[in-house]
């Protein structure tokens, strides 16, 4: 391990660390995570969750040990998934500098070591930067098969953790047959009965292992009406119409947007960094010497990982977007690495200043999201204002209080941590089809000092209600956090 290796190693586990040691407050779709495992047994963990969530049995189980070691904190609920990008983050620095040459390492390496949305995901309760550990670990177990023979130790553990990655990611599946078919493809073209009958016996347990937890838990989530709703526009369609090779051609380059933390409309940048990406394809097609036997296999096992989660995406089992797609880095990590490298050395200089250069977007997007977490719902300051100023008789007015949506499933999780009164609290309903209601609602309180509070905030919905309250009485108070607003109002009779 040389020094470049340790330092990229080092970078990633320090930005993974900053992100997981900020004490930011949950965000809404942490809570409602949250709430399912603070509440529940482990054995109703088994059971569809609550508000309309899904998660991995295998990681709901290791937050709810940690929340029963270290108590229901937000580190004590985002710890596993700490551990889990640390774990992948060891992996892939395994499995990169196994499969490609030191230069083109060094990049892939780095790229998944600095990449925003797996530092971002480290240091929250939700399960996507474990979905690229486990592909990470799988990755660096399958390496050794691709280059050559193993020992039977290594067969026992890809048995083994590829057994146990199907409970705890939900889209290692995919990943666990892209590997295994590519290994069976280049068994099969070698006429190896020996190792192609280990592979078929590999994928036995897999999906034996598979079809248990799809039983007693995976089931019940392809049946969930509004999540189904809400990723309607990123299934696949069939790619015969115009409409269907646009989106695959959109989808394509936004896949761009996950290692490389893109914002916004950045069709410049999609395009640079997916003509890197077609380099590496070529590159690693054409691979020769010590890596001969590796990479082409690994190609393979990037397109069939791939191809496969489209199918599910076409079927509607599996959206083809976002964070979704996180498990996906850690292969696209070492494509993008072999393609940087293939242009630098036809480049020169320049090219090799080229090749370090495209690390440098996602680092300061990395850093900067530390600093400024994009997902960032900062409620706690504004319930310990509440708690710190509270008179008897006052009200809580919870926006969005009465779903799963504004600051209600926060406000649900911290408020076990407070001793309001019961029957403080007026749960704001969600009227986006008829916002004329906000005021409706409003118009119906009680008098007397009301806190209003604001978080998870949807387009203009919290200036209607505030000109609702306005007209009831004057506000006396304002506090404005990272994504939230408390504001207290004396409502006349």
């Amino acid at each position: 391990m040389n020094w470049v290796t340790i330092a990229i190693l080092v970078l990633g586990a320090g930005l993974r660390t900053a992100s997981f040691a900020c004490e930011r407050s949950l965000w809404i779709d942490e809570a409602m995570v949250a709430l399912n495992i603070v509440e529940r047994s482990p054995a109703r963990l088994f059971k569809p969750l609550d508000r309309n969530q899904g998660a991995p049995v295998g990681f709901l189980l290791a937050t709810k040990a940690s929340v029963t070691l270290f108590g229901p904190t937000e580190r004590a609920l985002r710890l596993p998934a700490f551990l889990g990008s640390l774990i992948g983050l060891i992996a892939i620095g395994l499995a990169t500098y196994r499969l490609l040459p030191r230069s083109a390492a060094h990049l892939a390496f780095g790229l998944f070591a600095v990449s925003p949305h797996l530092v971002g995901y480290a240091a929250e309760c939700k399960q996507y930067s474990t979905d690229a550990g486990f592909a990470a670990v799988l990755l660096a177990i399958a390496a050794p098969f691709f280059s050559g023979s193993v020992g039977s130790g290594r067969w026992f553990a890809f048995a083994g953790v590829g057994a146990l990655s199907v409970w705890c990611s939900h889209p290692a599946l995919f990943v666990l047959a892209g590997l295994g078919l590519a290994l069976l493809s280049r068994a099969s073209i070698r006429r190896d009965r020996t190792r192609i009958l280990g592979l078929i016996a590999l994928g036995g347990s897999w999906l034996l292992s598979f079809a248990t937890v799809y039983a007693v838990n995976l089931r019940h989530l392809g049946h969930n009406d509004y999540l189904i709703r809400y990723w309607t526009g990123h299934f696949a369609p069939r790619p015969t119409a115009l409409n269907g090779a646009i989106w695959y051609v959109d989808h394509a380059l936004q896949f761009v947007h996950e290692p490389f933390g893109l914002t916004g409309d950045s069709r410049i940048a999609e395009g640079a960094l997916g003509f890197v990406g077609l380099a590496g394809v070529l590159a690693m097609g054409r691979q020769s010497g010590r890596t001969q036997t590796s990479t082409p296999g690994l190609l393979l096992a990037f397109a069939l990982t791939l191809a496969l989660t489209l199918l599910a995406s076409g079927v509607h089992l599996y959206p083809f977007a976002g964070r979704l797609l996180l498990f996906l880095i850690p292969m696209a990590s070492i494509v993008w690495g072999a393609g940087a490298r293939w242009l630098g050395s036809r480049l020169g200089r320049w090219g090799i200043a080229f090749g370090w250069l495209i690390l440098v977007w996602p680092l300061i997007q990395s850093a900067y999201g530390i600093h400024e977490p994009r997902r960032a719902e900062e409620i706690r300051p504004l319930l310990n204002r509440i708690h710190t100023d509270w008179s008897p008789g006052d009200r809580i007015y919870v926006y969005g209080g009465s779903g799963d949506a504004g600051a209600g499933p926060a406000f649900d999780f911290y408020s076990l941590q407070y001793d309001f009164p019961p029957g403080c609290v007026v749960r704001g309903g969600i009227h986006r089809d008829d916002p004329s209601k906000y005021s409706d609602e409003v118009s119906k309180l009680p008098s007397g000092r009301t806190w209003v509070l604001f978080t998870h905030r949807y387009r203009d919905e919290e200036s209607m209600i505030l000109a609702a309250f306005a007209e009831r009485g004057p506000v006396d108070s304002v506090m404005e956090v990272s994504g939230g607003s408390l504001h207290r109002f004396q409502l006349p009779p």
